[in-house]
C-alpha cells in the first residue's frame, strides 16, 4: 500500500481535468480499501467483486446435471407455463459448447486478420482465474479469448508490424497488455489510469510477463519527459502524467469502454494530447453512451457522434458493432468498435 500511497499522493495535486469524473468517485474508497485487504494472487478468483468495475470479472456458469429432483421439476413448470417460444431456449448448449464455439472463432479471427493463432498462446494462471478451462493443451478463459478478438478486429485495420509503440489509456485489468505482448512480443506500451487501477494492473502484468519485461510506476513516478521509455517494455504512469505525450511521436492511441466513463471535457482534454502525436486511433465504446442519472453515473453521457467530431484530423477508417468471442457486446444500448487514421497518413 505504501507505493499506492504515494500514486495518490501525486495524483491529488494534479489539475481537476485529471481527477476522476463522478462515475469513478463513487467506487474510489471502496476500491482503495479492498487493494489494502487483497491478496493479489487471487486477483482473477472472484474474492473480490469490486475489482469487476476495471475488468477482473471471469465468472463462470455452473451447471449441474445432477440438481435435485425438486429443482427438475420446477425448471419444467417454468418451461411449460412461461416460455412459450421453445426455439428461444439455448438448444441444449453447455459451458463446454460455448468455449468450443468461442476458440474456433478466435481461430477463424486470426487468419483473418493475419496475426498469431490463438493456438499458439494461452493466458498467464496468475491472480488464480476462475474460468481456466484448456483447449487442445493451451489454458484460457473466455476474457483472454474477448480480448484477442478486440486485437483481431483493430489488426485489420491498423495492420500492425510488431516493434510500434502503443499508447493506451485506461488500461484496467491489463488483459489487452497481456494479448498484445503475447501476439506481438515486440510492441513498446505505454499504459496510463488512474492510481488505483494502474497499481493493480501492473501487479497483473509483472506477474504475468515478468518484471523484467515491465516499467514500474515506482520509476516514473518522478518522469518529466520520456525520454527513459525502453523499447519493447511495459510502462507504467499515472493519467496525470498524460501531457507528456505531447513531445513525442507514437503510433497507435487505444482505450476500451473507459472514455464513456468520463465527461465529454474531460475526454476532449486527453485527446488534445494525441492528435498530435499519434498515426492510429482504436476506440471501444458504449455507442450511446453510459448509464447517467441525476445522482449517479456519468452527468453528460458521451455518443460515438461526439468522439467522431474530436478527431479532427482522422478519417474514420472502419466503425462495426462490437463483439466479444461469443456474443454481441449489447449492455447499454450496444457498444461500437473503430479504427481512425491520420488524414497525412492515408
Amino acid at each position: 500500500m505504501e507505493h499506492l500511497i504515494k500514486l495518490l499522493e501525486e495524483y491529488y495535486k494534479a489539475p481537476e481535468i485529471f481527477q476522476a469524473g463522478r462515475y469513478w468517485k463513487s467506487y474510489e474508497d471502496k476500491i482503495i480499501s479492498e487493494i489494502g485487504k487483497a491478496d493479489i494472487s487471487k486477483l482473477r478468483s472472484g474474492d473480490y467483486p469490486i475489482f469487476g468495475t476495471f475488468g477482473y470479472s471471469e465468472s463462470v456458469y455452473h451447471y449441474h446435471p445432477d440438481m435435485p429432483f425438486y429443482q427438475k421439476s420446477l425448471k419444467k413448470l417454468i418451461r411449460k407455463y412461461f416460455i412459450t417460444n421453445k426455439a428461444l431456449l439455448p438448444y441444449s448448449l453447455r459451458l463446454g459448447d460455448i468455449r468450443e464455439m468461442a476458440y474456433t472463432n478466435c481461430l477463424s479471427q486470426g487468419e483473418l486478420a493475419n496475426i498469431r493463432s490463438i493456438a499458439e498462446i494461452e493466458t498467464s494462471t496468475f491472480g488464480s482465474p476462475s474460468d481456466l478451462f484448456e483447449i487442445k493443451g493451451k489454458k484460457y478463459t473466455m476474457q483472454f479469448l474477448n480480448f484477442y478478438i478486440r486485437l483481431c478486429f483493430a489488426q485489420r485495420f491498423l495492420k500492425l508490424k510488431g516493434d510500434e509503440t502503443i499508447v493506451e489509456l485506461g488500461s484496467g485489468s491489463g488483459f489487452q497488455v497481456e494479448v498484445l505482448k503475447k501476439v506481438f512480443p515486440d510492441l513498446t506500451i505505454l499504459c496510463f489510469d488512474l492510481p488505483y487501477p494502474l497499481y493493480l494492473c501492473e501487479q497483473y502484468i509483472d506477474g504475468s510477463l515478468g518484471s523484467h519485461m515491465v516499467t514500474g510506476s515506482a520509476e516514473t513516478l518522478n518522469w518529466t519527459d520520456l525520454t527513459g521509455v525502453k523499447k519493447g517494455n511495459v510502462h507504467f504512469l499515472g493519467n496525470w502524467k498524460f501531457p507528456l505525450l505531447k513531445n513525442i511521436k507514437f503510433d497507435v492511441f487505444c482505450n476500451a469502454a473507459s472514455f464513456g466513463e468520463m465527461e465529454p471535457d474531460i475526454v476532449r482534454n486527453y485527446l488534445n494530447y494525441v492528435l498530435d502525436s499519434c498515426r492510429q486511433i482504436y476506440l471501444l465504446q458504449s455507442r450511446k453512451g453510459k448509464e447517467s442519472t441525476s445522482k449517479s453515473g456519468v452527468v453528460t453521457p458521451i455518443t460515438f457522434d461526439d468522439y467522431n467530431s474530436m478527431l479532427t484530423n482522422f478519417d474514420l477508417v472502419k466503425e462495426s458493432d462490437a463483439f466479444e468471442a461469443h456474443r454481441r457486446m449489447s449492455q447499454s444500448g450496444g457498444y461500437f468498435q473503430a479504427v481512425w487514421r491520420k488524414e497525412s497518413q492515408k
